[in-house]
């Protein structure tokens, strides 16, 4: 649900900067929002904040934000981060419409920023209120979905730390944890996270677009492949959100999911945990490559 949602941006790197920008313009319908020697910051164009940077070299994040509401909730994070024994960094102004807020890094490396932003406003229309915004383009970035050796250790941080609400668990055989998906808000997830095989390295699973409806779905699926790229995984629906998904490779090397219906929950909605056996879509008949279940940037 548009409005919902409280990851504000990611920060990727990507193999071909060029390659990529022109696929965020050309096929998503992103909007560019403004470029640095090295860095270019894009929109879904509904709001005047960026929702994707990109670098070049390599792939996967480098960091990712969530959205607070006020001064007085960073400062609060600053000093429970630091009674935490967390460092933390302020920002603010480096990136566009950033008005003020910390970064710091969670167990597994990856930075994350909570940051209050210069347009505050979600998105009531479907109007662009920044010049080269398509039709096709997402309504807003809608969630990230981390690769790590030890989700639990991640998710812990989040929950006991920062305050995320833990939506659902997945569950192996042995009561380990498979993964599990946080929210800062009532959205089903903001922040998940994955394991990955041993023996692997990315720390991006994929990062997740709002569209507005099943028929956006399509009609961006139709444009992405007329521009030459196919689908890893079909229009399905999952078990943790109850959202319609589809997954593909963008040119910079990183998995990106397109996803509508998200779930969204009271605050107080306890945890689900998820035994082990439950399918990968709750229509059946959608079987997803081994790329998706082992592959990451």
């Amino acid at each position: 649900m548009v409005g919902q949602q409280r990851l504000e941006h990611t920060k990727l790197r990507v193999s071909n900067l060029d390659d990529a920008v022109s696929f965020y313009t050309d096929v998503m319908g992103m909007a560019e929002i403004e470029r640095s020697e090295e860095t270019v910051y894009l929109g879904c164009g509904l709001d005047e904040n960026f929702d994707l940077a990109v670098t070049e070299g390599g792939t996967g994040v480098e960091h990712f934000a969530v959205r607070v509401d006020n001064s007085d909730e960073i400062d609060r994070y600053e000093r429970l981060l630091t009674e935490e024994g967390i460092e933390t960094k302020r920002v603010g102004g480096e990136e566009p419409n950033q008005v003020e807020g910390i970064r710091f890094e969670i167990p597994m490396g990856v930075d994350v920023e909570l940051v209050l932003v210069d347009d505050m406003e979600y998105k009531h229309s479907n109007v662009a209120r920044v010049p080269g915004r398509t039709s096709v383009c997402p309504l807003d970035i809608d969630h990230i979905t981390l690769g790590s050796l030890d989700p639990r250790e991640n998710v812990t941080f989040l929950d006991t730390v920062l305050d995320f609400n833990v939506s659902e668990v997945l569950l192996k055989e042995d009561g380990s944890w498979r993964g599990a998906f946080t929210r800062w808000g009532m959205h089903h997830h903001d922040v998940a996270v994955l394991g990955r095989p041993d023996g692997t390295d990315y720390n991006l699973r994929h990062i997740a677009w709002t569209m507005s409806s099943i028929d956006h779905m399509k009609d961006f699926i139709d444009t992405l492949s007329q521009a030459g790229y196919q689908l890893e995984v079909s229009i399905h629906r999952h078990h943790a959100g109850n959202n319609l998904a589809a997954y593909f490779w963008e040119p910079g090397g990183n998995r990106f999911e397109i996803c509508a219906e998200m779930a969204t929950l009271d605050p107080n909605t306890p945890t689900n945990y998820c035994e082990p056996g439950e399918g990968f879509t709750a229509w059946g008949g959608v079987n997803p490559p081994e790329s998706y279940r082992k592959d990451g940037s």
